[in-house]
């Protein structure tokens, strides 16, 4: 009996893959339907080398990142562990801030409420776990009308409620890197966030402009440094991938970066891409925002000492080619599932049972029968 000579799915995917996307096409650029958004043509003269840093030119870089755990959560109401922290690197050596907390702890709490003139809102507040944080947190409650167009799901009428205890993170790097800067940077100095500079919720630029304003009176200058990009060309090309392979011809054993290539002067994200790989031997690149206000004042040779920089602190061997700065700050704001589950507890024993087992536990029901599969399946 002949076996089945069929292909299988698995091939057929692999085949289907393979014949769009084993080339890409010269002459590209950035895709861009957004007047505010400069786009350049991919060319092989924007690729330059990165130059060692040298002693004379090494600056003070400080890094900031978040981390956040849903604990409770049901469609109307979700309590998060938020975690921010920050990593000052003096001459290339990891430095205590002197007088920023390394990381600061807080709860969010958000409800959907039925505000005065009945329409729906989500309201979330911080609550530092100790009273010392609240001077870094937002002094506001935030509040987002259900209609919000910032925090829709696409595809969905409603967002989910647990996206806003990564709101309310996001909000609080802002205004704790806004101190960073101004208590541990000085002049010359570079501060990294991890991500780029695109602000996207309501309130949030407005924030983000206090931490530029802070920033460009002390002359630190403000950067990001994205893991991943989702930025395409005109031909439907992954934007980072084009680029890496283009610039791996060209300096196929040597850290390099690539610039002009975008520049975006909406309100929301200002800033001057360059992509960089920062180590020679890495397989990796990534997309670097500087601010675009500074980006347009700072030559080229100032702008090689901040990427050089950069890449001087990206040779730790779990991850090189991605700055140290930035896996220190990871691992000081994480939030370990292990963790959120006795915080669990201790919330749920704040409850008056009575309430708890009337109005609370329905409302958890609403939305854990997912989380009971899981356990069934162990």
């Amino acid at each position: 009996m002949c076996a089945d000579k069929r292909q299988g799915p698995l091939k057929e995917c692999v085949e289907f893959i393979e014949k769009h996307k084993l080339e890409y096409l010269k002459e590209d650029k950035p895709y861009s339907s957004d007047p505010e958004e400069e786009t350049f043509e991919i060319q092989e003269d924007k690729i330059f080398e990165i130059p060692k840093c040298d002693d004379l030119h090494v600056k003070n870089i400080g890094f900031v990142d978040g981390g956040n755990g849903p604990i409770l959560r049901s469609a109307d109401f979700n309590i998060s562990l938020n975690r921010v922290a920050g990593a000052l690197f003096s001459s290339n050596q990891w430095t205590e801030p002197i007088d920023t907390p390394v990381k600061i702890e807080f709860y969010s709490a958000t409800v959907l409420d039925l505000l005065d003139d009945d329409s729906l809102a989500y309201i979330t507040r911080f609550f530092p776990t100790e009273s010392r944080f609240s001077e870094y947190l937002p002094h506001n409650e935030l509040n987002f009308p259900i209609n919000d167009p910032t925090i829709r799901e696409k595809g969905y009428r409603l967002p989910n409620i647990d996206v806003f205890g990564g709101i309310a993170m996001r909000f609080a790097e802002w205004t704790y890197a806004n101190k960073f800067i101004s208590t541990e940077l000085d002049e010359g100095s570079i501060f990294v966030r991890d991500g780029s500079l695109q602000t996207g919720y309501t309130g949030e630029t407005e924030i983000a402009e206090n931490l530029y304003k802070t920033a460009i009176k002390k002359d630190v200058i403000v950067t990001g440094l994205s893991k991943t990009c989702r930025l395409i060309t005109k031909t439907g090309n992954s934007l980072n991938s084009l680029i890496h392979y283009t610039s791996n011809k060209k300096f196929p054993n040597n850290a390099w970066y690539y610039h002009p290539i975008y520049r975006i002067t909406k309100a929301q994200e200002q800033a001057d891409l360059y992509f960089v790989k920062l180590q020679k031997n890495s397989n990796y690149s990534f997309r670097f925002d500087i601010l675009l206000d500074q980006a347009k004042k700072i030559s080229k040779d100032e702008c090689e000492k901040i990427i050089s920089n950069i890449a001087n602190n990206s040779n730790d061997l779990s991850y090189p080619g991605y700055p140290y700065g930035l896996i220190k700050v990871d691992q000081l704001a994480a939030i370990s599932v292990k963790e959120l589950e006795p915080q669990k507890i201790q919330l749920i024993a704040e409850f008056n049972q009575e309430d708890y087992n009337e109005f609370i536990l329905p409302r958890l029901r609403s939305v854990n029968a997912h989380d009971l599969l899981n356990v069934i399946r162990r």
